[in-house]
């Protein structure tokens, strides 16, 4: 493997997880894979009402959030939902644009009236759901970016990377000069990036409140959970020594590339696969990390 040649910093604001739940609500794709699930939607539905679902759909379809991080990446001071939105608002057209042009993002000609968009549709979403959400979710990401914080040194860069996703990799490109990574909880267990040619933002998955009590932990239930399927099983075997392409694993196993897609979201939830990502191509692999680890999580449980 080259030699690394970006660094990786963490962030936390609680914009971004206004951000994430925002898009967990909406994305109706993400709703069968993510552990809040349809009820979590149901139940946040009944405190929006039509109009303002209507609005903040329209937000959704005409930009792409995952756009604001650059900006909030950018953005000075507190970055609480209010604050920066109000920073977000008062930017004037040429500011929009320059912190657009310094990722090379698709910048259309109505920026601004996005923006504006973009910013009511967080605001409503503010109000009705995410200024009432469990502290305890805000605390607990703040204190695992810190924690990645105290990690990181010049050398470690890309261990913590995969140890954060569970299993993503990132190797360098002539491009490529800095990684972001961001805790998040909404959309667990799903990991996401932003990807631009200098720099990603990659939000993963956190699991900041305890489970129940004589419930066993959602790590432990995403790994025996993943292992209790044939067809994954037959993955993790064909991914045992080598890597492979989502189109050899579809020809190999024989099934539909909607299922084995499905089929590599839960392994990828339960940290049992590496994503080999490299320059927009993707492989997978076995991670043993996972495995290895499974008689210490069952361990734990039982003794708790």
């Amino acid at each position: 493997m080259p030699p690394i040649n970006y660094t990786v910093e963490v962030d936390f604001a609680p914009i971004y997880e206004c951000v994430n739940s925002f898009n967990a609500f909406l994305r109706k794709q993400s709703h069968a894979v993510m552990d809040s699930g349809k009820l979590w939607v149901r139940e946040v539905q009944q405190h929006l009402s039509p109009a303002q679902l209507q609005k903040m759909r329209e937000a959704m379809d005409a930009t792409d959030e995952s756009n604001l991080y650059p900006y909030i990446w950018n953005c000075p001071g507190d970055r609480s939902v209010t604050s920066f939105l109000d920073w977000l608002d008062a930017l004037s057209s040429g500011e929009l644009y320059e912190i657009a042009a310094r990722y090379n993002l698709s910048v259309p000609p109505n920026l601004p009236e996005l923006r504006d968009l973009a910013s009511e549709a967080l605001r409503v979403w503010n109000t009705h759901y995410f200024s009432g959400i469990n502290q305890a979710i805000i605390e607990g990401l703040e204190r695992e970016a810190e924690y990645r914080r105290e990690m990181l040194n010049k050398d470690n860069s890309m261990e913590v990377y995969e140890q954060a996703t569970q299993g993503m990799r990132l190797y360098p490109t002539d491009l490529l000069k800095q990684v972001v990574i961001i805790p998040q909880y909404h959309t667990r267990p799903l990991v996401t990036s932003a990807i631009y040619d200098e720099v990603i933002f990659t939000s993963y998955s956190c699991d900041v409140l305890p489970p129940g009590e004589g419930r066993p932990p959602a790590e432990l239930l995403r790994l025996t959970h993943a292992l209790s399927d044939e067809t994954r099983l037959c993955i993790l075997r064909l991914l045992t020594g080598k890597q492979l392409t989502f189109t050899e694993i579809v020809r190999e196993v024989g099934l539909s590339k909607s299922t084995i897609h499905y089929h590599l979201i839960t392994l990828r939830a339960a940290g049992l696969v590496i994503v080999h990502y490299n320059n927009k191509t993707t492989d997978y692999s076995l991670r043993l990390e996972a495995l290895d680890d499974l008689p210490r999580q069952i361990g734990d449980y039982m003794k708790s």
